[in-house]
């Protein structure tokens, strides 16, 4: 298992306030992983080697909640 972890590539921190609701988009295509916040590219990772695999999301210590996640195939 690969471990992505982008935090040093961001381009400016876009995330809402505690208590208001964020929008993450991660687009896969081919070895680029693309990361939107809240309508805009953050960062973009060139080099995944792992080309199928599972999804994990996580909080780095806090509390955070999820609603309206959807999962698309891109063709």
């Amino acid at each position: 298992m690969q471990r992505v972890n982008l935090r040093e590539k961001m381009a400016e921190n876009r995330v809402k306030p505690a208590g208001e609701w964020n929008t993450y988009e991660i687009r896969a295509v081919g070895r680029t992983l693309t990361l939107w916040v809240n309508g805009a590219v953050t960062s973009e990772f060139t080099e995944c080697e792992v080309a199928r695999g599972h999804i994990g999301l996580e909080a780095e210590g806090y509390r955070i909640e999820f609603r309206n996640m959807r999962m698309k195939r891109l063709q």
